[in-house]
């Protein structure tokens, strides 16, 4: 099984080409789609993918409509089956989102069937030591459900917010949380280790770290593998970035990493399906 832990969905060609061109103009970032569901389903039978994750998020007044319309193409009607059950819905909060506490916005979405959190402490401008967000841990864990964040560099190169050694408080009082940090701390390796040390439960994944982009962020084969090593190959995910990467090309490329075979399933698959009770 393939599990590609980290992608972003847009619900129509037009949305998803204005998102792609905007980061490319402001940032120089390129795009390899515009990343609707039916452009994904193609690459998934093209890479051998049988699940994703969805971990979009939107600016605040856009949240609660693009958390519905991510839990709603995922969850099957009464006299209909799902549009897309091969989508694991995470949904987004803030502690700066309009209407709906952020408390709130998890209940009514777990009723809709969402199956975690994603948020990105850089881009929606608040730090993941930010109290205000004690009680959204303490809610993931009474329900235990993951969250995925955003770690390290962004793309306009500001960290602000995302280096990893802002969770620690967090950890310290939620040890128990199921954290994800995506992009495997994306550049601040130090203090991914340092966590990956104090806190086992931790988990990483791949995206853009470990990828067959040349990014600024990005490990050679011999550095990957080393970071792969430290950290141990079971607690790391295979994670895409779609609709910014290919994600054919980046399973391609984790399967020629200089790791062992059995390192290789975990990433690609085995740790995902665990991690998330599939």
């Amino acid at each position: 099984m393939i599990i590609d832990s980290h992608i972003h969905l847009h619900p129509t060609e037009e949305v998803g080409k204005m998102v792609v061109e905007m980061i490319k103009e402001k940032h120089g970032v390129d795009y390899y789609s515009y990343g609707t569901p039916d452009d994904y389903l193609k690459d998934m039978e093209q890479a051998g993918i049988d699940k994703a994750v969805m971990v979009s998020f939107a600016p605040d007044n856009q949240l609660k409509n693009n958390n519905f319309w991510t839990v709603a193409i995922t969850r099957p009607g009464k006299n209909q089956p799902a549009k897309y059950p091969m989508f694991i819905p995470f949904i987004s909060v803030s502690p700066t989102m309009t209407g709906r506490k952020p408390v709130d916005e998890l209940e009514h979405k777990l009723k809709w069937g969402m199956k975690g959190l994603k948020i990105h402490p850089v881009a929606q401008k608040f730090a993941p030591d930010d109290k205000r967000m004690w009680p959204v841990y303490q809610w993931l864990v009474a329900h235990d459900l993951p969250i995925t964040a955003h770690s390290g560099m962004n793309i306009d190169a500001s960290s602000t917010y995302g280096e990893p050694y802002r969770w620690l408080p967090v950890l310290e009082d939620f040890p128990e949380l199921k954290l994800v940090l995506a992009h495997l701390g994306n550049g601040f390796w130090d203090q991914t280790v340092k966590i990956a040390d104090k806190y086992p439960q931790v988990m990483f994944d791949t995206a853009i770290a470990i990828s067959h982009i040349n990014a600024p962020t990005t490990l050679d084969d011999e550095e990957a593998a080393d970071l792969i090593r430290t950290i141990g190959p079971e607690r790391v995910m295979f994670g895409s970035d779609y609709p910014w990467i290919d994600p054919k090309k980046d399973i391609e490329h984790i399967k020629n990493l200089p790791i062992s075979q059995k390192s290789k399933e975990l990433i690609l698959g085995e740790n995902a399906r665990r991690f998330l009770n599939l």
